[in-house]
């Protein structure tokens, strides 16, 4: 006979099996909490942690918050699960794989629950803090304001007061990055005011150096020097003997740049110095040489305005292949070579460095003998060249300011302005280039050039050049060889046949080449290079003799 069982029987049996579920799982609850408790004391205290040793966290809580029958509560679960998701994205933002962090710090926003009273709102305030992070470093700025103003928001939610501060001062980085200055420095005048209200002192003079640079090239130099002082006399950061601590030497430039502004040029010299002395990685410099370019172009220092221009774009150069190094760095990241591969790699370039130098120098000595005056006299012509467009420059600046004071003048005419600027000491940084290392590296780096390489290759397949590679070819002249440019817009009319062929002479293309490419024949090429060696230089010759004569100018 089969027993019978009421209602009353069936909710008594599950609810037995329910408690003795709970019963069973319990201890796998707690030794997970403490074991999620754990890695956010690694990533509080900067140890490392990987997305493998967050992944069974993330998996448990995530299924806990699936499950038909649990002892935790609703607002622990979500939590957890935030709390989890946080973690396993800090382990792919320190692993650099920044999709993978913003999907996981997604993943911990999506579980929170800001419904209840119980939400953990000072964890949720970290996570937008790491996104605004990562987007920053992706220069992606709106992006960033977002999710620092919704940090901010939640910091205040959850009633951390100095977590809500910190994050509303890093909009400054967004304001600023944006070009939004006079914003950037109303937030950290702002956030300064409430930290000297809760008694941070130190924090305020700290977040006072961020708009010092700004106020000093706005010209509020009367702020720019009240927060110096609170800022070498609160934060702590200087020793006894004025020195700022180590990796913050590009307040030197600040300074120099304040003393430059009102007029003090031994003490700009001495900060601007101070920096490339004491700032040893690339970025300080290349700040200082940039400093020191600007004194000496207001004392008129020719040769130190070239040194230092050199220096800047040798600094320049060496960022650019730092950052790209480092993206290298990351994308191989992704791949698991052996020790033994890698060695061989280095093993392979070592050696292939070596024969290259080996040759290099053998065609130095070969070669050094016979272009030595040549470089004297060529040298000699570059100067000059510096010389003239530093009292262009001069004279630009000047007229600028007289703009930038008169009130009726157009912000056409001011970019404009600005912009020729621009051009100009664009020009001296390549007139320096070439005062160091002469025409044969300008002519090495031509031909390495990709925009050289697409001419070139129009020009063997026999067609002729579009008004875009014209414009390509002009830039080209004008990057590499700054002098012979600006000699041909003085002696020819731009865009007229003896002005083109005398760009493509110069780029070394030979008359059959170019009058392919322009359309003509190859004796009318030589009797127009004829033409204009006669007019211009006085001389007798083919287009070969006019040729040399163009690769003389530089």
């Amino acid at each position: 006979m089969i027993p019978q069982f009421d209602i009353k029987h069936y909710v008594l049996g599950i609810l037995l099996l329910a408690v003795l579920f709970g019963c069973t799982t319990e201890a796998e609850r707690n030794r997970m909490r403490a074991g999620l408790d754990s890695i956010n004391v690694l990533n509080r205290t900067d140890q490392p942690f990987t997305p493998d040793d967050v992944r069974p966290y993330v998996d448990f809580f995530d299924k806990e918050a699936k499950a038909f029958f649990t002892l935790l509560s609703s607002d622990s679960i979500h939590n957890d699960q935030l709390l989890a998701h946080y973690l396993l994205g800090r382990a792919y933002h320190e692993k650099g794989d920044a999709p993978m962090a913003l999907e996981s710090y997604q993943h911990a926003i999506d579980h929170a629950d800001t419904t209840s009273a119980s939400c953990d709102y000072k964890q949720l305030s970290r996570v937008y803090a790491q996104m605004a992070d990562l987007f920053y470093f992706q220069g992606l700025y709106r992006e960033q304001m977002k999710n620092t103003k919704a940090s901010v928001y939640y910091a205040w939610s959850g009633k951390d007061t100095l977590a809500a501060l910190m994050s509303y001062e890093q909009l400054f980085l967004c304001y600023n990055s944006l070009g939004l200055i006079d914003s950037a420095i109303y937030v950290i005048e702002d956030v300064a005011h409430r930290y000297d209200n809760l008694g941070y002192t130190n924090y305020a003079a700290t977040s006072l150096g961020l708009i010092m640079k700004p106020l000093v090239e706005t010209g509020d130099y009367i702020k720019a020097r009240k927060y110096m002082h609170r800022y070498e006399s609160e934060t702590g950061l200087f020793d006894s003997s004025g020195n700022i601590a180590k990796g913050r030497e590009v307040y030197y430039k600040i300074k120099g740049l304040y003393y430059f502004y009102n007029n003090v040029l031994d003490s700009a010299e001495y900060y601007f110095r101070k920096e490339l002395h004491d700032g040893k990685d690339f970025h300080n410099q290349h700040s200082a040489a940039q400093g020191l370019i600007l004194l000496y172009q207001k004392l008129d220092r020719i040769d130190s305005i070239a040194k230092y221009s050199l220096y800047a774009y040798a600094m320049n150069d060496s960022l650019n292949a730092q950052n790209q190094a480092k993206e290298l760095k990351r994308i191989q990241s992704m791949y698991d070579y052996s020790c033994h591969q890698e060695e061989a790699r280095k093993e392979k370039i070592k050696a292939t460095l070596a024969n290259q130098r080996l040759l290099v120098s053998l065609v130095i000595l070969l070669v050094i003998s016979l272009v030595a005056s040549w470089l004297y006299i060529a040298r000699k012509q570059v100067m000059e060249n510096l010389r003239k467009s530093q009292i262009a420059l001069n004279t630009y600046r000047v007229e600028l300011r007289l703009l930038q004071q008169d009130k009726s003048a157009s912000e056409q005419c001011i970019s404009e302005k600005e912009r020729r600027i621009r051009q100009l000491e664009q020009k001296m940084g390549r007139y320096a280039k070439l005062v160091y290392f002469g025409s044969e590296v300008a002519d090495n780096n031509l031909k390495m050039s990709p925009n050289y390489q697409k001419v070139k290759a129009m020009a063997y397949k026999g067609q002729s050049l579009s008004a875009e590679e014209w414009k390509i070819i002009g830039q080209l002249i004008g990057e590499y060889f700054p002098g012979c440019y600006d000699f041909l817009l003085s002696k020819l009319k731009a865009d007229s046949i003896e002005y083109k062929i005398c760009l493509l002479l110069r780029l070394h293309f030979k008359a059959g080449d170019i009058a392919n490419m322009l359309g003509f024949s190859s004796a009318y090429v030589s009797k127009v290079s004829s033409e204009i060696l006669k007019k211009t230089f006085n001389k007798k010759g083919s287009s070969k003799e006019l040729s040399t004569t163009l690769c003389k100018i530089f």
